[in-house]
């Protein structure tokens, strides 16, 4: 039956999804439209790829597939109209007025100036370029103002979901938690074009994510020419942090270079007041997190044409972190009797992490005929190491025997990862259907070893604890296929399906009981497109996709981590991969209002559990496949614009998830809803457009997801954007969480004791930016006002 479905589904995908439109009107000079002029897109051999008549209101619809074209219209046997376009999504020309005399215009790019949000069939793009609010920024900064992105706990999910991969320019970042914040801090929000947030990714997209990917796209270079860009911003919050950095671009003839070099020094803060209630104390812990960060990220890019046809590039993208943590963890225990301050447990403690990732990629592109059929090959190699000391004092002072205990201990652990994979992909468009097929292989290998050491007082040496070192050796292949097609079906429906399988084969070994651990796997990821255009102001959609998201390595890695003498973390080397069923509605009115309706199934989710041994009053924050969820959201997104000098974005939801649980630990089921609510405003400030600023709020309801509920919590965002100079010069100013209101607490409910964390990131703070752009651009431009890949994403911390 299998096999059967299978075979069914890849002859159904012969089937596909839309090329790109090109639409526009057509006026002569006294602003009236001009019937039967022939459109029409020519390639770079002066073959007309496609051609249409205006009808009697000056309209006219192309459809074709993405590349560079001339458009030309033509009347009676006239050349009325030239203009070189780069058609890579859908186009709106908006109104072509044709000169009083018929002569041919000058040759122009037309450039569509973007919205600030853009919806299309399987994504929503971001554009960063237009936000003010995330100018002089950084990666971390514009996903924080990206529509449905939510960036907490060193975590980046969708509001409501958790579980999303991250990509840049298609790539996967091979990391998770704090190093993947670390290391998107290093990317300059502007050297960022567009952050594309893909709910359902197709077929060619790792299958990793429940909740889907976010594709971060940077900057290109222009054609024949080249620019550079020096920039710096100053952020104050309890601590100041200033980055420096400049980039480089220049495209001529057959060869291009981008250059982008940053550097980050500063200090941040992070609080956390714990509380444990236990039958006969409790635990009131204030956990305060000083991090000193120094780091150096680089990116180099360079393409060369080999032919006209083939196109061969290479980039390198790197980061060196240099940083210590302060940490200071105060424990004040409480008889639950008398409630009186029986004793108090203060560790502090000294964290040295080093941090060095390297990542290089190989690509060669060769377009196999002039309509869009080309293949692409990349080759990529990734390395990561991290070493990481820490040195802590635990001191116990007992008020009811006046008895004052210290203890000294080390830790030590290094990770290094490395991963070496290679694909192929095809794009294949025909008038009939556009097909994409490919292949990837990957292999992964992650080597850590933790050991831990006591101070002897007798002899005041250090002296490592045998039964705490611990080597721990990981490997994993992964070879996959797919396949897809899309075609659209007349004047209203598009469709695009697509399959993807993926082969994993993993080895562990824990060299301190020289066990070994298996295991081998094959699954099918299918995804599903459609969408229904009722009328011009009206369309529905719907997609389904199946995915699948892996333990990261550290989430395998069985040796334990100290935070003090009375809790440590450990990870579970028998973790398995969660899979979701993601399935989704939407309406879109007028590109105004869009209306969207999810519904996922999570199996074998997996994640941490706080396990407590009362009677040594010892917390193991262990890991485990526990539960299975069920989610269901209705988000609604609402855009007008004011007045031509405000663009408003307003966006709401509701949502609701059920948990099966299946662990000793905590309760057999919980649900419960959550809300949110949100605004972005842009404003333009003066007549020249110079002048730019940006409101944002956004607030959270209070929320119970699986065993934990989250109190309410709010955002309030402040930008202004000034440009001199030509536009060469631009001054920013942002203030985020201007009324600090952007912490909350959570509370776990699980059978024994009872858990509240009262979180807070320090994230009031504010930013001054300035950047200074100068070049040479040859370019005629007309503006015109128109509508490793997964593996990167599993290092753990």
């Amino acid at each position: 039956m299998k096999k059967i479905i299978i075979a069914l589904v890849l002859i159904y995908s012969s089937v596909s999804f839309s090329q790109i439109k090109v639409t526009g009107k057509v006026f002569n000079y006294e602003n009236n439209p001009i019937d039967l002029a022939e459109v029409l897109l020519i390639n770079k051999d002066s073959i007309a790829q496609k051609s249409e008549l205006t009808n009697s209101k000056g309209e006219f619809v192309l459809t074709i597939t993405k590349g560079n074209y001339l458009l030309q219209i033509r009347q009676f046997g006239k050349t009325l109209y030239n203009s070189k376009i780069d058609l890579t999504q859908d186009f709106d020309l908006g109104n072509i007025k044709i000169s009083q005399r018929n002569e041919v215009l000058a040759e122009v790019v037309v450039q569509g100036k973007k919205k600030l949000i853009e919806r299309k069939v399987d994504r929503l793009v971001f554009n960063v370029e237009n936000s003010v609010a995330a100018a002089g920024g950084d990666a971390i900064d514009a996903l924080k103002v990206t529509p449905g992105i939510k960036v907490q706990n060193d975590a980046i999910k969708m509001i409501g979901k958790s579980g999303m991969g991250v990509m840049v320019d298609d790539r996967m970042i091979l990391l998770s938690g704090d190093d993947l914040v670390n290391y998107l801090k290093t990317i300059s929000s502007d050297i960022i074009k567009s952050i594309e947030v893909i709910t359902a990714p197709p077929a060619k997209y790792s299958a990793e994510g429940n909740s889907g990917l976010i594709n971060i796209k940077l900057k290109k270079a222009k054609k024949d020419s080249w620019s550079a860009t020096t920039r710096a911003n100053y952020k104050q919050a309890t601590y100041a942090t200033g980055t420096t950095g400049g980039n480089l671009s220049y495209q001529k003839n057959k060869f291009g270079l981008v250059l982008d070099l940053s550097e980050r020094n500063g200090k941040s803060i992070y609080t956390n007041d714990v509380t444990y209630k236990y039958p006969l104390e409790k635990w009131k812990n204030e956990v305060v997190h000083k991090t000193s960060q120094n780091v150096f990220s680089s990116l180099i890019g360079l393409t060369y044409d080999l032919t006209n046809k083939s196109k061969f590039g290479v980039q390198y993208l790197g980061s060196i972190n240099r940083s210590n943590v302060n940490d200071n963890n105060l424990s004040n225990i409480y008889n639950n009797q008398t409630n009186s301050l029986d004793r108090y447990l203060n560790s502090s403690g000294f964290t040295d992490r080093n941090i060095d990732n390297h990542s290089l990629n190989l690509n060669l592109t060769t377009k196999l005929d002039s309509i869009g059929k080309k293949y692409t090959i990349n080759t990529d190699y990734f390395t990561y190491g991290s070493n990481k000391a820490n040195t802590f004092q635990n001191e116990n002072n007992n008020y009811i025997d006046l008895i004052t205990e210290r203890q000294y201990n080390e830790n030590g652990n290094n990770q290094k990862i490395s991963n070496f994979s290679t694909d192929i992909d095809f794009e294949m468009p025909h008038e009939w259907a556009s097909i994409n097929f490919g292949a990837k292989i990957s292999a992964t290998n992650s080597n850590s070893d933790v050991e831990i050491l006591s101070y002897d007082n007798n002899n005041g040496v250090y002296i490592i604890n045998s039964t705490q070192v611990n080597v721990f050796k990981y490997k994993e292949n992964n070879q996959a296929l797919y396949f897809s097609s899309s075609k659209k079906l007349g004047e209203k429906w598009e469709l695009k399906l697509g399959l993807r399988t993926e082969f994993v084969q993993t080895t562990g070994f824990l060299q301190t009981t020289q066990s070994t651990k298996r295991y081998n796997y094959y699954k099918f990821f299918p995804t599903l497109y459609s969408s229904y255009k009722s009328n011009e102001d009206n369309t529905f959609s719907a997609n389904y996709s199946r995915r699948i998201n892996r333990p990261s390595y550290s989430d395998l890695n069985p040796a334990r981590w100290y935070i003090n003498s009375n809790s440590y973390e450990e990870g579970n080397p028998f973790l398995q991969p969660s899979f979701s069923h993601n399935l989704e509605f939407s309406h879109n009115f007028k590109q105004l209002l869009v209306s969207t309706l999810s519904f996922s199934k999570t199996e074998n989710g997996f994640g941490q559990l706080t396990v407590h041994d009362e009677i040594n009053r010892i917390q193991r924050f262990i890991r485990r496949n526990y539960f299975t969820t069920n989610f269901i959201g209705l988000d609604e997104t609402l855009t007008f614009d004011f007045f031509t000098w405000w663009n408003s974005i307003n966006n709401a939801g509701v949502f609701y998830s059920e948990n099966n649980v299946y662990s000793e630990y905590l309760e057999p089921k919980y649900s419960g809803w959550g809300s949110y609510v949100s605004t972005t405003n842009s404003f333009v400030l003066n007549k020249s457009k110079t002048f730019t600023g940006q409101l944002a709020y956004s607030y959270s309801f209070p929320t119970s997801y699986g065993e934990s509920n989250i109190s309410s919590y709010s955002n309030l965002n402040i930008a202004i954007k000034y440009a001199m100079l030509n536009k060469k010069l631009q001054l920013s100013f942002v203030i985020d969480d201007f009324l600090k209101t952007n912490q909350y607490t959570i509370y776990n409910r699980s059978l024994d004791v009872n858990q509240s964390f009262r979180q807070y990131y320090d994230t009031q703070s504010f930013r001054i930016s300035v950047s200074y752009k100068f070049g040479s651009d040859k370019i005629n431009v007309r503006q015109r006002s128109v509508g490793n890949q997964e593996e990167k994403n599993r290092i753990g911390n």
